[in-house]
């Protein structure tokens, strides 16, 4: 990892090749922060592309979700888990045209899956939260576990070779949940900008 002289050395370098390319400069938008971000997570002013590319999708069920927040069943959660596996999601059909593969983590989906299945990854913490709108959706020691779980399954990839790992979160109810966190914070885009 770069630190000090050395990543600002490597930053400029990047930016100087970028800039020095038959473009504009800075036409290339935000493929340009990207190709920033890897190069400097590689070490590298040409940075490789990756080669084992994984998409984790985390599942789980919203206790919001019984308020009527979604067109859809809680139920549609766990069968969009099995569409995941067998394929059949747009997440599937964007994934096989970059080369990547797809994981499903059980992170809190109310049902059991007993299948066998290499790319379904059970890291359940409960069966569904429970309704924010009359309290907490969880206990410290749940929300702590699964960052945890998330931790944990990020390094076995890397470990397991890894290059690049992509995640999202799939559950009825799970629009309503991330808009209420996305209020939550003070969000300033400009402190997060390269």
């Amino acid at each position: 990892m770069f630190h000090g002289d050395k990543w600002e050395e490597l930053s400029r370098s990047i930016i100087n090749r970028l800039n020095n390319l038959t473009k504009p400069v800075g036409s290339l938008g935000y493929l340009e922060e990207i190709a920033m971000k890897m190069g400097l997570i590689q070490g590298k002013v040409i940075p490789d592309l990756p080669e084992d590319k994984r998409v984790y999708v985390f599942a789980a069920d919203h206790g919001v979700a019984n308020n009527g927040v979604s067109a859809y069943p809680k139920e549609v959660t766990y069968q969009m888990v099995l569409n995941f596996l067998r394929g059949g999601a747009a997440i599937n059909v964007f994934s096989r045209h970059v080369g990547a593969s797809v994981y499903v983590v059980d992170a809190g989906v109310d049902g059991d899956f007993n299948i066998d299945d290499p790319n379904l990854i059970h890291a359940k913490v409960g069966y569904g939260t429970k309704d924010f709108t009359t309290g907490p959706a969880m206990s410290y020691e749940e929300a702590k576990k699964c960052i945890e779980y998330g931790r944990k399954i990020a390094k076995e990839a890397i470990d397991d070779g890894a290059d690049l790992l992509v995640v999202g979160d799939m559950g009825i109810g799970n629009t309503t949940t991330a808009t209420a966190i996305a209020a939550a914070f003070e969000f300033d885009i400009d402190k997060y900008s390269i």
